[in-house]
């Protein structure tokens, strides 16, 4: 019997809807995005987690960068973050060994995705905003705070995803 952990089609769903729920986030709340990074980060840490192979949050990350581009305020430039966002994630994931690793570790899977959610603001900040000149500067309080809400959110969505996806893994025999 496969469980349903190894299933490619599992797997294929779970990447098609974890885009898609992020697609979603990006679009509902576009002004004040760090607002809806613990819902964002939820769902793409179980996503990821699920899917659980690398490669699987770049393609993630890239299938919502497809869908998000016709829609950024920043055009196309949008997938570039995207695409930051999920090669940092799947690069500190091998790193830190959390790809094929049950149960899965909260601090370490948290401290991936909260690195992973600063280096691609910085890269967001540094291109978007400085080099190309695409989003007004905002002041550097406002973009400290930013930053802080940002990373404390992803620390406590991601701990909060581990949670559950070790719950769910143990719930329903997955990967055993």
């Amino acid at each position: 019997m496969q469980h349903a952990g190894s299933s490619r089609s599992l797997k294929a769903s779970t990447i098609a809807l974890t885009s898609s729920l992020l697609f979603i986030v990006s679009i509902v709340n576009p002004y004040v995005y760090h607002a809806a990074q613990i819902l964002f980060v939820i769902i793409f840490t179980i996503g990821v987690l699920i899917v659980d192979m690398f490669g699987g949050a770049t393609l993630i990350a890239f299938i919502a960068g497809l869908l998000n581009s016709p829609v950024s305020i920043v055009g196309p430039f949008i997938m570039l973050a995207w695409l930051v966002r999920g090669s940092t994630t799947d690069l500190l994931f091998r790193i830190l060994k959390i790809y094929g690793y049950h149960p899965f570790h909260s601090v370490r899977v948290a401290l991936a995705m909260t690195v992973s959610s600063l280096v691609t603001g910085l890269f967001h900040y540094g291109v978007m905003v400085k080099a190309l000149g695409l989003i007004p500067e905002p002041p550097l309080p406002l973009l400290a705070l930013i930053f802080i809400v940002s990373a404390a959110s992803t620390f406590m969505g991601a701990v909060i995803a581990v949670k559950l996806v070790n719950r769910l893994r143990r719930e329903l025999d997955w990967c055993t």
